[in-house]
């Protein structure tokens, strides 16, 4: 038996994508466990429903995500048999080939599986968006989606981000793991609509949209505006600010911010185009 864990938030257009591609590429019995944030679905749509959300106040979205899948995999874990196979996928991610020969095989010889985005700033955790292992292994592991545990990126900077602890436990316990990493023939986007070994699909950023942070590296950040001037500051101060600041406004920022929303339309341009192919074609992905 195979148990998928998948979160939705706040727009369920991606459910049925998710269960057409899953129902698709997967021949075995298998279970969808969801957590619905704002998302409504039939009562039969899925075998376990959650909104975690509804019962816990979440600061950072990150964790919200996270501890939304923690809490799926307890709730798998009290049903199924440790010897089952658990599959964690993002709401907007999916198989795109055959998926039951492959994790046999490759749970044959590594406790799990997951996409790994080297291209995000050489990520180097397990990423919630594919991954895949038996429920007696994560139960064993204590796996953990939270952020925690850090690495250096390819920037030098020590970061986390989902599947951090996931990342740490694994070390701590000398457990090797396979990675899935990037096999796009296009690239439309340096890091979302990634194709991963040509077995599973990530759309990125499905339910928000915006940039990421390789776009941030190509826009730029706006640099801090010039300190106001002190409150007994004379008049040819005053006049130096006023020039300093129109020249942060119009010479510093303004360029950033044109870029900014010129990326942002291209990126919403680009997901609704791709979310139109997938539903019509399901070789969408050897295009991007």
């Amino acid at each position: 038996m195979l148990h998928v864990a998948t979160v939705h938030w706040r727009d369920d257009r991606w459910i049925e994508p998710q269960l057409e591609y899953l129902g698709r590429h997967v021949e075995q019995p298998f279970r969808v466990w969801a957590d619905l944030e704002g998302v409504g679905a039939p009562a039969d749509t899925f075998h376990h429903v959650q909104d975690l959300a509804s019962t816990k106040t979440f600061e950072n979205g990150i964790f919200s995500h996270t501890e939304k899948l923690n809490a799926l995999a307890e709730a798998i874990a009290a049903e199924a048999a440790p010897n089952d196979l658990l599959l964690f996928l993002d709401g907007d991610a999916f198989p795109i080939a055959p998926l039951d020969a492959f994790l046999e095989q490759t749970l044959a010889r590594m406790p799990l599986v997951a996409i790994r985005r080297d291209e995000n700033l050489d990520d180097q955790q397990p990423h919630p968006s594919f991954c895949a292992t038996t429920v007696g292994f994560w139960t064993e592991l204590g796996g953990d989606w939270n952020p925690g545990y850090t690495w250096k990126n390819a920037a030098g900077k020590n970061v986390t981000d989902a599947g951090g602890n996931l990342l740490g436990l694994l070390r701590d316990r000398g457990a090797n793991w396979e990675p899935l990493l990037r096999t796009n023939r296009v690239n439309l986007h340096p890091l979302w609509f990634g194709v991963y070994g040509d077995l599973a699909y990530h759309h990125g950023a499905g339910f928000r949209g915006g940039l990421c942070r390789r776009d941030r590296e190509v826009i730029g950040r706006v640099p801090k505006p010039p300190p106001d001037p002190a409150h007994d500051a004379g008049l040819r101060e005053r006049i130096a600010w006023h020039v300093r600041a129109r020249k942060w406004a119009w010479v510093d920022k303004r360029p950033i911010v044109r870029r900014e929303r010129k990326t942002l339309r291209r990126n919403k341009e680009l997901s609704d185009r791709i979310y139109a192919e997938l539903q019509r074609d399901t070789d969408f992905w050897r295009r991007i």
